[in-house]
C-alpha cells in the first residue's frame, strides 16, 4: 500500500455539500471520493482558463450562495404562452424601473 498522508483541508461549505452527494451517490467515502476526484484532475492534460463570468459563478456555486432551481419553480408554467423579448418591451412601456421605486421607497440616509 502506498504511503498516506494525513492532511486538513479547508473547503467552501457549497463544495463540501456537491463531494458529499457525489461520494453518496456512488455508494463511496468523502476519502475515496475526493482522492478519485483530485487524481482524475490532475490526470487532465488539457489547460483551460476559466472566464471572470465562469470564475465568478464557479465560486458563488460552490459557497453555496447559488443553488439550481427545483421543480416546484416550473409549475404552473407550462399553460403561460412564450412571449418575444419586443413584447414584453410593449407590455412593460411607462413601468419604471425597479431600482428607481427602490431608491424612492427607502429611508433617507443620515
Amino acid at each position: 500500500m502506498a504511503e498516506m498522508v494525513k492532511l486538513t483541508l479547508r473547503l467552501p461549505a457549497g463544495l463540501h455539500k456537491q463531494i458529499k452527494e457525489r461520494a453518496h451517490a456512488s455508494d463511496a467515502s468523502l476519502n475515496k471520493t475526493i482522492i478519485e476526484v483530485l487524481r482524475w484532475g490532475i490526470s487532465q492534460n488539457t489547460t483551460y482558463k476559466e472566464t471572470e463570468s465562469e470564475k465568478t459563478h464557479r465560486v458563488i456555486r460552490e459557497s453555496g450562495m447559488l443553488e439550481p432551481l427545483g421543480p416546484q419553480w416550473l409549475d404552473g408554467l407550462d399553460d403561460v404562452p412564450d412571449i418575444t423579448h419586443e413584447e414584453l418591451w410593449e407590455l412593460t412601456k411607462g413601468i419604471s424601473p425597479l431600482s428607481d421605486t427602490i431608491i424612492e421607497e427607502r429611508e433617507p440616509r443620515e
